[in-house]
């Protein structure tokens, strides 16, 4: 199964808090998404055979345990995004995802407002490979992940400290740097440089003593790409 998740930089640099299984669900059922589609089914299903598959290192027997865990909580997930001066909060679902008994499968309809940020995407988008990421065990390298690939042609990104907060849901946690960067930063890009087709070093930029920026640096290594 060799997946790409279409999505519109406006929804990658978007405010949101997803568990390590859910992204990984939605990022197997965007890549089923035709991004081009002018009007396109936005209902997918997905069985814990494909959920395995695409992300071997869970093991076979927890694929329906986390398919299960994610059916709830998916419907409570919200995005904060902006886009061409609008704000707004939106869900990721249209309904309450419905999972199979015995089936050992989940249902998903996008909802109607997330559709313009995933389909009939002509530019300002970002392409991720779900075999890419599907080795990333920690919820942040995969945001993190997403961040730099929406810079794959110069391979160089600067964010303020306060935006990759705002990004990865994270403004009321960590508030001093030092905890932000042993608890997050150092483990994600740790785990993106022995996991991922990246090569990822980041540098602080400073303001006298206060950590303002961070300056990402990065390239792919078709060897990890090759042995994932």
């Amino acid at each position: 199964m060799n997946l790409i998740a279409y999505k519109s930089n406006a929804l990658i640099e978007a405010s949101y808090k997803l568990t390590l299984q859910e992204q990984r669900i939605l990022l197997i059922c965007i890549g089923k998404l035709n991004p081009l589609a002018e009007n396109p089914d936005k209902t997918f299903q997905l069985t814990a055979n494909e959920f395995y598959s695409a992300f071997p290192d869970m093991g076979r027997k927890h694929a329906e345990r986390h398919l299960k865990e994610a059916v709830d909580r998916l419907w409570d997930r919200t995005i904060s995004i902006s886009w061409k001066s609008n704000k707004e909060e939106i869900r990721w679902i249209q309904r309450k995802a419905k999972y199979f008994d015995g089936e050992g499968k989940l249902e998903i309809s996008f909802s109607d407002y997330i559709m313009p940020y995933l389909t009939q995407l002509t530019q300002q988008f970002t392409a991720i490979a779900v075999k890419n990421v599907s080795a990333l065990k920690r919820t942040y390298s995969i945001r993190i992940y997403e961040l730099l690939m929406q810079f794959k042609k110069t391979g160089d990104r600067l964010i303020s400290v306060d935006d990759f907060r705002s990004m990865l849901g994270l403004e009321d946690k960590y508030s001093e740097f030092r905890a932000l960067n042993q608890l997050v930063l150092k483990p994600a890009v740790k785990e993106l440089n022995e996991k991922s087709d990246l090569i990822v070093s980041v540098d602080t930029v400073k303001n006298g003593r206060t950590v303002v920026a961070l300056h990402f640096q990065f390239k792919e290594d078709k060897q990890i790409k090759m042995a994932i």
